[in-house]
């Protein structure tokens, strides 16, 4: 062999040729042969340091560093066989053995010689065991590059080694985590390939049941790089990333008390967006774990965590959307637990962007936050309520009804006191004022829900209160018409009725005369309270002063409904009330005062027949002469005196003249517009 001639007289006279030739042999059985015999020469000399050292440089020298590839497998032999040869005393030479395979070898393009760093590699360790150590790094490195190796030599012989630094790293007590994990944290963020991602989750669950070794403390430095293996292509791989998670958020559980938690929740929220359900899902459960577990140690998180869980909740996967809902439930008995102080602003804060989400669920449990934090904390909370308010009140015109009375439960619960309570009905008012088609559509269903929230007269007071004075007449007429059908025909509003029906006590003639001014803006819902108040006498003189208004088809149509509604169940004991005329005389005058304000429609053929189906016998001479006005005598004789009837009557005249005037104005201003418009189109 023409290297092995080329061999120094020193390295002669420290390896015999034989053993040189038998280990530059292309046949493995002489590699083999010659690697023995240097293992017996090696033991006979192992107590000669030097000596033993100028071996190993020798078949570093001749053989490791050679281009031949024949005695570079019977180097990698060569330094196995040595390795054995010492024994235990092989660590003080370690440097020497392990050096020259980390660098160059284990990425040879040729696979024996791959295999064989290998198994050098293996005989070496298992010599020094625990010595070792202070190289298990390029170790580690090594068997990464291997685990994907093409060749299946390499692979099985990658496998054994494996085995035996994981049973090294297990049996000592001398590990050095610190200096290994930002290794294992490169290896897991940068590695793509799926063997080397199973070869660095095995390591991963190796360590973590090693008992003197804390992975939880050092876990933020490579929980990212686990979650991204969750998106993994290869089913086996996110099947065993995500085994391995749930084994590390075990083991967080259970040091819950010593954990800190603050890294690796920021680490996970960035995954609660994921576009994957696998990790989604492993991240909204984890973070659920952590609430459960670090209880107040969450206080100063929770306005991340809600950024990261409740967008969740709207989300189409079913699994994804329930582990949501728990881990946002689980911050809410957090939160009612506590006695802590906790970051109100930046929750309501977090809340509040969630307004700007449709999704039925997302927005309900953003209103059950508001409503919670209220309850808790309500004096911290009002300091916020003047940003909240209007996102509680534009969710008023979400189309789902369950995040509406949802949200009136909320607009309720915070309007705990007067001023507030007056805050709400104006911000209603204005509301509805702003947005026609939300009075119209979702008036009823807002305005009947309040009252089963709100004493109902305590609600139509401050509505009344307000709409008293409203300038937009024309608005403030559609109102007080929506707010007299709720309070004609809802169930809700049934107490109300009663107490106006019978105007005996003070408190029911305050209520009536407190609604009835603001009434005046609708002259059919003006009619229908005085009807339900028996205030016959004060209708028969309101229908003359009907005929003076303005008769357009709104109001024709209006009159059309009040007749439905005189003859609904609400107006029962008015019917029998056309029984006794000589008691309620001014009921038909009222009555057939309507009648000969319809035009002849359906509603004029359903009063007439009504009045018809009682006998006239009798009944035109009870009915009084007056017309437009009421006279003293009159307002004597009436069986509710402490009404001013004669005022109330003025009221009407005075509130339908500002609607007169309102009218004239637009149509006025209207024209003004339309003449301008004319003219410039002359030019």
């Amino acid at each position: 062999d023409t290297s092995s001639t080329r061999m120094s007289e020193q390295s002669q006279q420290l390896i015999s040729p034989a053993i040189c030739r038998n280990l530059g042999d292309k046949l493995y059985e002489k590699r083999k042969i010659g690697a023995l015999e240097l293992e017996k020469l090696v033991r006979e000399v192992h107590q000669d340091a030097d000596r033993v050292d100028s071996i190993i440089k020798t078949v570093i020298t001749n053989f490791i560093q050679s281009s031949n590839q024949n005695m570079k497998k019977g180097g990698l032999i060569a330094l196995a066989a040595i390795s054995i040869g010492l024994g235990q005393e092989s660590h003080k030479f370690m440097n020497l053995l392990l050096m020259p395979i980390f660098k160059k070898y284990l990425e040879d393009h040729d696979s024996r010689i791959r295999y064989y760093s290998c198994e050098a590699l293996y005989n070496i360790s298992k010599a020094g065991r625990n010595k070792i150590l202070p190289y298990f790094n390029e170790i580690f490195d090594g068997l990464c590059k291997l685990s994907a190796d093409p060749d299946l030599h390499v692979k099985n012989g990658t496998q054994l080694l494996d085995r035996l630094i994981k049973d090294i790293v297990t049996e000592t007590d001398k590990f050095a985590i610190e200096k290994f994990i930002p290794v294992l944290k490169e290896k897991i963020e940068k590695e793509q390939d799926p063997f080397v991602r199973q070869f660095l989750l095995g390591w991963i669950n190796v360590l973590e049941s090693v008992p003197d070794i804390d992975l939880v403390e050092h876990m933020p430095r490579f929980l990212s790089g686990l979650f991204s293996m969750l998106s993994d292509k290869r089913k086996d791989i996110r099947r065993e990333a995500e085994n391995t998670m749930a084994e590390l958020l075990r083991e967080i559980i259970k040091a819950a008390p010593a954990v800190e938690f603050g890294a690796m929740i920021k680490i996970t929220l960035q995954f609660c967006s994921n576009v994957d359900v696998l990790p989604r899902a492993t991240a909204l459960t984890w973070l659920n774990e952590f609430i459960i577990s670090g209880k107040e140690e969450m206080l100063p998180y929770i306005s991340d965590l809600l950024g990261g869980i409740l967008p969740s909740i709207s989300h189409e996967n079913i699994h994804i959307h329930q582990l949501s809902l728990k881990a946002n439930e689980s911050l809410l008995e957090l939160i009612d637990a506590t006695k802590v102080e906790f970051p109100i602003g930046k929750i309501l804060n977090t809340v509040s962007e969630q307004f700007l989400n449709n999704n039925v669920p997302v927005r309900t449990a953003a209103l059950k936050w508001i409503h919670v934090l209220h309850s808790k904390s309500p004096e911290q909370f009002d300091s916020y309520l003047e940003n909240m308010y209007p996102s509680l009140l534009m969710t008023l015109s979400h189309n789902a009804d369950e995040v509406v009375l949802f949200d009136l439960e909320v607009l309720a619960n915070i309007s705990s006191n007067e001023i507030l309570f007056q805050k709400l009905i104006s911000s209603l008012i204005n509301l509805f004022k702003s947005d026609r088609l939300l009075l119209e559509t979702r008036g009823s269903l807002i305005i009947r829900h309040l009252s089963i929230l709100i004493n109902s007269e305590k609600l139509y007071r401050a509505f009344a209160l307000i709409l008293e004075d409203e300038k937009d007449t024309e608005f403030a007429s559609l109102m007080i018409y929506t707010l007299n059908i709720i309070l004609m025909t809802s169930i809700e509003y049934y107490d109300l009725r009663m107490s106006l029906k019978t105007l005996e006590s003070g408190q029911s003639r305050d209520l009536f005369l407190a609604l009835y001014r603001s009434w005046c803006h609708n002259p059919a819902a003006t009619f229908s309270l005085c009807l339900l108040s028996q205030a016959y006498q004060l209708n028969s003189a309101l229908i003359f002063k009907f005929a003076e208004l303005e008769l357009s088809v709104n109001f024709l149509i209006e009159l059309d409904k009040l007749v439905q509604l005189i003859e609904s169940p609400i107006f029962t004991s008015l019917r029998l009330h056309l029984l006794e005329p000589e008691k309620y005389p001014y009921l038909f005058k009222c009555l057939y005062g309507l009648l000969m304000l319809l035009p002849q429609s359906q509603a004029f053929e359903t009063l007439k027949t009504r009045l018809n189906s009682v006998s006239t016998i009798g009944v035109l001479h009870f009915i009084p002469r007056t017309r437009r006005t009421l006279v003293k005598e009159e307002v004597e004789a009436s069986p509710r005196p402490k009404i001013q009837f004669e005022e109330l009557l003025n009221q009407f005249e005075c509130v339908q003249k500002k609607h007169a005037d309102y009218r004239l104005k637009n149509a006025t201003n209207g024209l003004l517009c339309k003449e301008t418009i004319n003219s410039s189109a002359v030019f």
